[in-house]
């Protein structure tokens, strides 16, 4: 038996989103999304406990840009790009619920995926 926490299925996506902490912006890559929450690698590594604006973008959203408020809950270096561009990994809970934004990860991550080997 495992000891899974997550309160929403992950899905793997990969696009660019916008921190903002304090006025400051930060440039940061998807890596999982989920309806409660965001990992994201980026080049700065704001504050754990830290209030965040997240703004995105997903392919096909009617919503068009996302505004969403969370407070940073985790921040570790990115073992994958050390001493690269993208070296932090940062771990948002959202505030909300996204409703809806589960069906439209799956569109998306089902589009995104190569098709099947021949």
């Amino acid at each position: 038996m495992t000891d899974d926490r997550r309160q929403a299925p992950r899905f793997v996506i990969w696009f660019p989103m916008q921190l903002t902490n304090d006025g400051d912006s930060i440039l940061a890559i998807s890596r999982d999304v989920s309806e409660v929450g965001v990992l994201v690698v980026a080049a700065a590594a704001p504050e754990v406990g830290a209030r965040v604006s997240l703004t995105m973008q997903l392919p096909d959203d009617e919503a068009g840009a996302r505004e969403l408020e969370g407070t940073i809950v985790r921040v570790e270096p990115n073992e994958q790009d050390a001493e690269g561009l993208w070296r932090h990994r940062v771990a948002v809970a959202l505030d909300a619920r996204v409703e809806g934004l589960e069906a439209l990860l799956e569109r998306v991550s089902r589009s995104s995926q190569p098709p099947p080997a021949s």
